[in-house]
């Protein structure tokens, strides 16, 4: 058997095919211990019996063929099918797996990121505005009862060194916040653009199906 069809009716029907497989294959009731005497079997003539019988195996054989013919080109079809989203081109199955996983990692980097810049810049605005009052504590400690608000040149030059060495500054070798800010860009990108681009994909793009039917 040989029939053409869009991705998006093959789609469809793997849904409804994985029931009815199911259902065909615990009807399978093909084989019985039956009395050589017998002219029935379950109310029916014997004949009949193996008639139907071999037509449920058919039945099942065929949809599992089936199935699997359609399951196959589509594969193939994502595999080399392209779509482009958000200015990027994608074969359709990188673009299925990028929306089932890639999003969620980028998302993830991008919190990460997010979360140890807004920890670091906390700190180092807790750190920096202590630091008046630890510099002043310092001097005190050095110089005794020193006038902290006639200080000589001195005494201002080494408050000054000391706030110098102890203020807390950030280390952002990546630039944190403007990698989160790009990858948040590409996600938006992205989520808005692949569930038409996959639709209209899958609408125009067809598939060969070729199965075997008992």
């Amino acid at each position: 058997m040989k029939e053409t069809m869009t991705v998006h009716k093959a789609l469809s029907e793997l849904k409804v095919l994985d029931s009815r497989i199911a259902n065909a294959i615990e009807d399978l009731d093909v084989v019985v211990a039956n009395k050589h005497s017998n002219t029935k079997i379950s109310g029916i003539p014997v004949a009949q019996f193996i008639d139907e019988a071999k037509a449920k195996y058919q039945s099942a054989v065929t949809l599992v063929n089936r199935r699997n013919a359609i399951k196959r080109a589509v594969t193939r079809s994502n595999a080399t099918t392209m779509v482009n989203i958000g200015g990027v081109e994608y074969t359709v199955a990188e673009a299925i797996d990028m929306k089932a996983r890639g999003i969620q990692y980028q998302s993830a980097v991008a919190d990460k990121l997010l979360s140890k810049l807004a920890r670091a810049k906390k700190q180092a605005d807790m750190e920096n505005e202590r630091l008046e009052n630890r510099a002043d504590e310092y001097i005190k400690s050095l110089y005794g009862g020193a006038d902290l608000k006639n200080m000589g040149d001195e005494i201002t030059k080494v408050r000054n060194t000391f706030i110098a060495a102890q203020t807390f500054e950030l280390v952002d070798p990546i630039n944190a916040g403007e990698v989160a800010s790009k990858l948040q860009e590409q996600m938006d990108a992205f989520l808005s653009d692949v569930d038409s681009a996959l639709s209209v994909s899958n609408a125009l793009t067809a598939i060969e199906v070729e199965y075997e039917t008992c």
